[in-house]
């Protein structure tokens, strides 16, 4: 017995004292599939598809926004993200996207112009928006989640209605 506990012990030190070796990541893809994220992730946030926008949201951490009418920060919550707004993007696009990673590849920011064209269900349609944001990701256990995200109106631009 004493044989078994010294091997193990040995075996133990030997794994703790030679760490598995980072896999190469290939930037190309992981930008490319962080873009297919974020897109995914707003496009069914701004369609309150909670299901969905649900899969990038970690259920430890969970998801914090500065929308960009200045409102408070929020935690996104399916309530949130579910809401009936009183208005709904006619348009809505995301472009110019640019990725800033860590070292250690497990958090990624993600920039981006958002333009589009907000109709309101009492008033006026086709209001342009115009808006720079940025998305935090995190890799939590080898899955991408979003953690924050910032929203800001461009110059001689608005974001999206202030809610009363």
């Amino acid at each position: 017995m004493k044989k078994l506990i010294f091997l193990l012990t040995i075996m133990i030190s030997i794994s703790c004292a030679n760490p598995k070796e980072n896999k190469a990541v290939d930037v190309n893809k992981l930008e490319m599939d962080l873009k297919q994220m974020a897109a995914d992730f707003q496009l069914a946030y701004i369609a309150g598809d909670w299901d969905t926008a649900s899969k990038w949201v970690s259920t430890e951490i969970g998801k914090t926004i500065y929308n960009s009418n200045g409102s408070p920060l929020t935690v996104q919550s399916e309530a949130e993200v579910s809401v009936d707004r009183g208005w709904d993007f006619g348009k809505f696009g995301m472009t110019n996207y640019q990725f800033f990673m860590s070292t250690d590849m497990t958090t990624a920011v993600v920039t981006f112009d958002a333009d589009g064209l907000i109709n309101f269900d009492e008033g006026e349609q086709n209001v342009p928006y115009a808006t720079r944001a940025s998305q935090t990701w995190v890799n939590e256990n080898g899955e991408w989640k979003v953690m924050h995200s910032h929203w800001s109106p461009r110059t001689n631009s608005q974001g999206i209605p202030q809610q009363d």
